[in-house]
């Protein structure tokens, strides 16, 4: 029985021996003096720890030895995750370099359930040699590591999340040169989606209608999720990690919303008989709720808020494809922006799921959607000020229009596009019994008094002439009266 205990209790340890990872010994990275980059994360150990501290056997030094060190959490209690890997410098002089973990990636960051970033790195203890030392920066997690000539050192990370995306080996000043040509390319465009963001607002001041707030709103919108990319909160506010997981799906969430608002107005989707507006009232609701849900699960809000903006980008362009083939001149102007922005979100679709590879992309797909306001900048531009020539030469005649309608006796019937007020003579108001002034009121509150054969070809055909600005249009339309009865007109 003895015999049979202890063959049992060796079985045991051998086996233990065998499947325990921290047991093994770690394969050497060997770091040369040209690498000026180097991707670590395939050559990383994980581990995970039931407790606050980590025994793991060192790679083999440069008499051969593995040795073994224990490893405590920053913080008692945490039990965190790790992660190992080790480095040799072959060379004969001592190598510097930079440890790099984002706090957000954006290539294979999720859709439904996205990673919006967060510290990566919480301590890191070297077997050996010089202790690394932490650089200061508000996008990414960043240590100095010193090797000297020959060494090999095992490096023992503490995670502050469970999941790392990315993990590089940089030069400095390699490093510095990319962090600095971004930071060119991040002014620019910040500057151009700011400049675009101030003439819409000024744009909105002038022309008062729906159009040119929706598209001020959603520059705004694109500019505050810009600034949340390139991490200007952190510089500017002093945000943490953590908390910029809130901002960003908070930016996401309002973009997607005035996405909803600015094709609802731009089409003029109100004036048509099919219950659009019910349908973006309902996705405004859905989009509100966001707002509450972000404090509580940011995750989940970033995930229903993009899924909402790819769903935006179909309808609108399934939307914008039926009403440009029945003659709709806003339709036919939104074609080139919305076939970029179908591009762009299909861009950012693969760049989420990790199909699109490259350290450019999320920087390319920001440069793209502030390419899309600017198109809508234009295209908003040139609704505003077209016409504006045949103002001024119908100006000068239309009092004695307005003379020449009076004398012949016919009712004056009077529709502003631009506030979508319709305005009925006295006379005609006489004729069906109603006060002065019952008639006047928006478009769809005149349709209301039509009778209900005449509605759709009436709308259909003023809507023709608002959107095409040209035509002449002659209608004769049943009216209700007072008492119940229809009156004809010829209008």
């Amino acid at each position: 029985m003895i015999l049979r205990a202890f063959i049992l209790s060796f079985v045991l340890c051998g086996a233990a021996l065998f499947f325990s990872g921290p047991a093994r010994a770690l394969d050497l990275v060997v770091i040369h003096d040209e690498a000026d980059t180097l991707d670590l994360l395939p050559s990383v150990d994980r581990h995970r720890s039931s407790g606050d501290e980590i025994q793991i056997s060192t790679a083999p030094g440069a008499d051969g030895i593995v040795r073994r060190i224990a490893v405590k959490a920053k913080n008692t209690g945490s039990q965190p995750d790790w992660i190992v890997f080790a480095l040799r410098n072959d060379t004969d002089k001592t190598l510097v370099r930079w440890l790099v973990a984002p706090h957000q990636r954006l290539i294979g960051s999720g859709v439904i359930w996205p990673d919006l970033g967060a510290s990566r790195i919480a301590n890191l203890t070297a077997s050996q040699g010089t202790p690394p030392d932490r650089v200061p920066n508000t996008e990414a997690d960043i240590f100095q590591l010193t090797l000297e000539p020959g060494a090999s050192v095992t490096f023992v990370a503490e995670l502050a999340t469970p999941n790392l995306p990315e993990l590089t080996l940089w030069s400095p000043e390699i490093y510095k040169d990319t962090a600095n040509g971004l930071t060119f390319y991040r002014g620019i465009i910040t500057g151009i989606i700011g400049l675009l963001a101030l003439f819409l607002t000024v744009l909105m001041l002038i022309r008062g209608t729906l159009i040119f707030p929706a598209a001020a709103l959603l520059a705004w919108a694109v500019a505050a999720y810009v600034a949340v990319d390139f991490g200007l909160l952190g510089l500017v506010l002093s945000v943490s990690p953590e908390a910029e997981r809130i901002y960003r799906a908070g930016a996401e969430a309002v973009l997607a919303a005035t996405l909803i608002v600015f094709l609802f107005s731009y089409l003029d989707l109100n004036r048509l008989r099919i219950h659009y507006s019910q349908i973006a009232t309902v996705w405004l609701i859905f989009l509100g709720t966001l707002f509450a849900i972000i404090f509580v699960d940011p995750a989940v809000a970033a995930g229903l808020a993009r899924l909402s903006i790819a769903g935006v980008a179909v309808f609108g362009f399934l939307l914008i494809v039926y009403l440009a083939t029945h003659g709709q001149a806003r339709a036919i102007l939104l074609i080139p922006t919305w076939i970029i922005l179908f591009a762009w979100v299909t861009a950012e679709g693969f760049t989420l799921l990790g199909r699109v590879s490259g350290d450019l992309a999320p920087h390319s797909l920001i440069g793209g959607l502030v390419l899309i306001i600017l198109l809508i900048g234009f295209t908003v531009t040139q609704h505003a000020f077209s016409g504006s020539g045949l103002v001024g030469a119908e100006l000068a005649d239309a009092s004695r229009k307005a003379l020449a309608l009076t004398g012949a006796g016919d009712i004056i019937f009077d529709w502003d596009l631009q506030r979508d007020q319709v305005r009925v003579g006295a006379e005609a108001e006489a004729v069906l019994g109603y006060p002065t002034g019952y008639l006047a009121g928006t478009s769809h509150e005149f349709i209301d008094h039509l009778n209900p054969a005449d509605r759709d070809p009436f709308s259909t055909a003023v809507d023709r002439i608002c959107h095409e600005r040209r035509g002449r249009l002659s209608s004769d339309i049943r009216i209700k009266a007072d008492d119940g009865h229809y009156h004809w007109f010829r209008l």
